[in-house]
Protein backbone atom coordinates (compact mmCIF):
# COMPACT_ATOMS: atom_id res chain seq x y z
CA UNK A 1 0.00 0.00 0.00
CA UNK A 2 1.82 3.34 -0.85
CA UNK A 3 2.36 5.51 1.63
CA UNK A 4 -0.11 8.47 2.39
CA UNK A 5 1.71 11.15 0.92
CA UNK A 6 2.43 9.39 -2.09
CA UNK A 7 -1.21 8.55 -2.31
CA UNK A 8 -1.55 12.64 -1.65
CA UNK A 9 1.01 13.27 -4.39
CA UNK A 10 -0.43 11.31 -6.68
CA UNK A 11 -3.90 12.36 -6.66
CA UNK A 12 -3.02 16.05 -6.52
CA UNK A 13 -0.65 15.21 -10.18
CA UNK A 14 -3.74 13.47 -11.45
CA UNK A 15 -5.92 16.62 -10.20
CA UNK A 16 -3.21 18.97 -11.96
CA UNK A 17 -3.55 16.89 -15.33
CA UNK A 18 -7.23 16.89 -15.40
CA UNK A 19 -7.35 21.08 -14.92
CA UNK A 20 -5.09 20.94 -18.61
CA UNK A 21 -7.34 18.35 -20.03
CA UNK A 22 -10.93 19.42 -18.98
CA UNK A 23 -10.57 22.57 -16.87
CA UNK A 24 -10.52 23.11 -12.81
CA UNK A 25 -14.63 23.34 -12.51
CA UNK A 26 -14.72 19.48 -14.20
CA UNK A 27 -12.17 18.54 -11.61
CA UNK A 28 -14.49 16.54 -9.03
CA UNK A 29 -13.49 13.98 -6.48
CA UNK A 30 -15.07 11.19 -8.73
CA UNK A 31 -12.78 12.34 -11.58
CA UNK A 32 -9.66 12.35 -10.00
CA UNK A 33 -10.28 8.61 -8.56
CA UNK A 34 -10.94 7.48 -12.28
CA UNK A 35 -8.02 9.13 -13.94
CA UNK A 36 -5.76 7.67 -10.75
CA UNK A 37 -6.76 4.39 -11.16
CA UNK A 38 -7.64 4.29 -7.63
CA UNK A 39 -11.23 3.15 -5.77
CA UNK A 40 -14.16 5.16 -5.74
CA UNK A 41 -14.08 7.80 -2.96
CA UNK A 42 -10.13 7.72 -2.47
CA UNK A 43 -9.83 11.10 -3.41
CA UNK A 44 -12.53 12.21 -0.74
CA UNK A 45 -10.98 10.13 1.97
CA UNK A 46 -8.03 12.68 1.59
CA UNK A 47 -9.77 15.46 0.78
CA UNK A 48 -13.48 16.17 2.11
CA UNK A 49 -14.10 19.13 0.18
CA UNK A 50 -13.53 20.68 -3.26
CA UNK A 51 -11.58 23.65 -1.64
CA UNK A 52 -9.70 21.18 0.18
CA UNK A 53 -9.04 19.45 -3.26
CA UNK A 54 -7.85 22.79 -4.52
CA UNK A 55 -5.72 23.46 -1.76
CA UNK A 56 -4.30 20.52 -2.15
CA UNK A 57 -3.37 21.11 -5.98
CA UNK A 58 -1.82 24.26 -4.93
CA UNK A 59 0.08 22.93 -2.31
CA UNK A 60 1.26 20.78 -5.38
CA UNK A 61 2.32 23.12 -7.56
CA UNK A 62 4.02 25.56 -4.09
CA UNK A 63 5.99 22.24 -3.39
CA UNK A 64 7.40 21.95 -7.30
CA UNK A 65 8.04 25.57 -7.12
CA UNK A 66 10.12 25.76 -3.69
CA UNK A 67 12.36 22.80 -5.40
CA UNK A 68 12.62 24.76 -8.45
CA UNK A 69 13.58 27.69 -5.74
CA UNK A 70 16.02 25.27 -4.52
CA UNK A 71 18.03 24.64 -7.55
CA UNK A 72 18.30 28.69 -7.88
CA UNK A 73 22.21 29.30 -6.90
CA UNK A 74 22.61 30.69 -3.58
CA UNK A 75 23.14 34.34 -4.00
CA UNK A 76 22.97 36.13 -7.70
CA UNK A 77 25.52 35.26 -10.24
CA UNK A 78 26.96 37.71 -12.54
CA UNK A 79 25.10 38.04 -15.66
CA UNK A 80 23.86 40.03 -18.76
CA UNK A 81 20.87 42.07 -18.74
CA UNK A 82 20.43 39.74 -22.18
CA UNK A 83 21.27 36.56 -19.84
CA UNK A 84 18.18 37.53 -17.82
CA UNK A 85 16.01 38.57 -20.51
CA UNK A 86 16.85 35.03 -21.87
CA UNK A 87 15.79 33.26 -18.63
CA UNK A 88 12.89 34.75 -18.02
CA UNK A 89 11.45 34.43 -21.43
CA UNK A 90 12.04 30.72 -20.81
CA UNK A 91 10.02 30.90 -17.37
CA UNK A 92 7.40 32.76 -19.51
CA UNK A 93 7.57 30.58 -22.29
CA UNK A 94 7.38 27.25 -20.56
CA UNK A 95 3.58 27.52 -19.91
CA UNK A 96 3.06 26.56 -23.41
CA UNK A 97 5.66 23.78 -23.54
CA UNK A 98 6.64 21.96 -20.22
CA UNK A 99 4.99 23.39 -17.18
CA UNK A 100 1.37 24.21 -19.47
CA UNK A 101 -0.37 22.13 -16.73
CA UNK A 102 1.01 24.10 -13.74
CA UNK A 103 0.25 27.55 -15.48
CA UNK A 104 -3.19 26.33 -16.44
CA UNK A 105 -3.42 25.47 -12.63
CA UNK A 106 -2.28 28.96 -11.39
CA UNK A 107 -4.19 30.85 -12.91
CA UNK A 108 -7.75 28.68 -12.83
CA UNK A 109 -6.65 28.22 -8.90
CA UNK A 110 -5.87 32.10 -8.76
CA UNK A 111 -9.44 33.07 -9.91
CA UNK A 112 -11.08 30.36 -7.58
CA UNK A 113 -8.61 31.94 -4.52
CA UNK A 114 -10.96 35.59 -5.11
CA UNK A 115 -13.42 33.88 -3.45
CA UNK A 116 -11.24 31.50 -1.25
CA UNK A 117 -9.48 32.93 1.40
CA UNK A 118 -7.70 29.85 2.72
CA UNK A 119 -6.71 29.47 -1.01
CA UNK A 120 -5.85 32.83 -1.57
CA UNK A 121 -3.53 32.65 1.16
CA UNK A 122 -1.53 29.59 -0.51
CA UNK A 123 -1.73 31.23 -3.75
CA UNK A 124 -0.08 34.18 -2.74
CA UNK A 125 2.58 32.24 -1.11
CA UNK A 126 3.16 30.41 -4.03
CA UNK A 127 4.05 33.82 -5.97
CA UNK A 128 6.06 34.81 -2.99
CA UNK A 129 8.34 31.98 -4.37
CA UNK A 130 8.30 33.09 -7.95
CA UNK A 131 9.19 36.47 -6.75
CA UNK A 132 12.14 34.95 -4.82
CA UNK A 133 13.31 33.07 -7.81
CA UNK A 134 12.33 35.78 -10.62
CA UNK A 135 14.66 38.68 -7.70
CA UNK A 136 17.30 36.33 -8.05
CA UNK A 137 17.76 36.36 -11.82
CA UNK A 138 16.93 40.05 -11.81
CA UNK A 139 19.72 40.81 -9.62
CA UNK A 140 22.29 38.89 -11.46
CA UNK A 141 22.45 41.63 -13.78
CA UNK A 142 20.30 44.38 -12.06
CA UNK A 143 21.84 43.99 -8.54
CA UNK A 144 19.65 47.36 -7.56
CA UNK A 145 16.57 46.50 -8.50
CA UNK A 146 14.16 47.12 -5.74
CA UNK A 147 11.18 44.65 -4.49
CA UNK A 148 8.53 46.65 -5.96
CA UNK A 149 10.26 46.45 -9.46
CA UNK A 150 10.78 43.41 -9.18
CA UNK A 151 7.02 42.62 -8.54
CA UNK A 152 6.06 45.06 -11.35
CA UNK A 153 7.96 43.08 -13.73
CA UNK A 154 6.91 39.43 -12.38
CA UNK A 155 2.91 40.53 -13.02
CA UNK A 156 3.41 42.09 -16.21
CA UNK A 157 5.28 38.74 -17.35
CA UNK A 158 2.57 36.74 -15.69
CA UNK A 159 -0.30 38.77 -17.63
CA UNK A 160 1.97 37.90 -21.02
CA UNK A 161 2.26 34.23 -19.92
CA UNK A 162 -1.59 34.04 -19.29
CA UNK A 163 -1.99 35.54 -22.58
CA UNK A 164 0.18 33.25 -24.37
CA UNK A 165 -1.60 30.32 -22.84
CA UNK A 166 -4.91 31.30 -23.44
CA UNK A 167 -5.08 33.37 -26.94
CA UNK A 168 -1.51 32.70 -27.92
CA UNK A 169 -0.42 36.03 -28.15
CA UNK A 170 1.27 39.04 -28.34
CA UNK A 171 3.30 38.15 -31.42
CA UNK A 172 6.67 40.30 -29.93
CA UNK A 173 8.55 37.31 -29.48
CA UNK A 174 9.30 36.55 -25.89
CA UNK A 175 13.12 37.81 -24.97
CA UNK A 176 12.47 41.06 -27.18
CA UNK A 177 9.19 41.40 -24.75
CA UNK A 178 11.67 40.92 -21.43
CA UNK A 179 14.20 42.76 -23.03
CA UNK A 180 12.01 46.10 -23.49
CA UNK A 181 10.72 45.24 -19.95
CA UNK A 182 13.43 45.27 -18.29
CA UNK A 183 15.32 48.44 -20.41
CA UNK A 184 11.95 49.77 -19.15
CA UNK A 185 11.80 49.64 -15.53
CA UNK A 186 15.78 49.27 -14.95
CA UNK A 187 17.90 51.04 -17.38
Amino acid sequence: MPKKTDRRELLADTALRLIDELGLAQVTHRAVDQAAGVPAGTTSNYFRTRAALYEAIARRILDQQLAAEQEQPAGPSAATPQDVAELLAAAVDAGTGPARNRYLARFELSLEAARSPELAALMRELRAVTLRIRATQIRAAYPHVTQEQVDAIASLLTGIAFDRLTLDVPAMETPAIARALLRGFLD
